[in-house]
């Protein structure tokens, strides 16, 4: 049996924009209204895609504004 596919995917962005709310509305279907500051969290994820199984890893990240710059 072949080994399933692997995808990393990273999330930038200033804070406060809603990067963990796509993160977690991407995973679960819901969407979470409060706010609260991620210091950084790293999520496992398997999908059904193309009749494919994919195991992602998804990195939320907490990025400072002076490191935006050099993304």
């Amino acid at each position: 049996m072949a080994k399933s596919p692997e995808v990393k995917l990273a999330v930038f962005g200033r804070a406060g924009v809603g990067k963990s709310a796509l993160v977690v509305r991407f995973l679960t279907k819901r969407f979470i209204w409060e706010y609260d500051p991620t210091l950084e969290s790293t999520y496992r994820h398997q999908a059904n895609i193309d009749d494919e199984m994919v195991s992602m890893e998804i990195l939320d990240t907490a990025v400072k504004e002076h490191h935006l710059a050099k993304v």
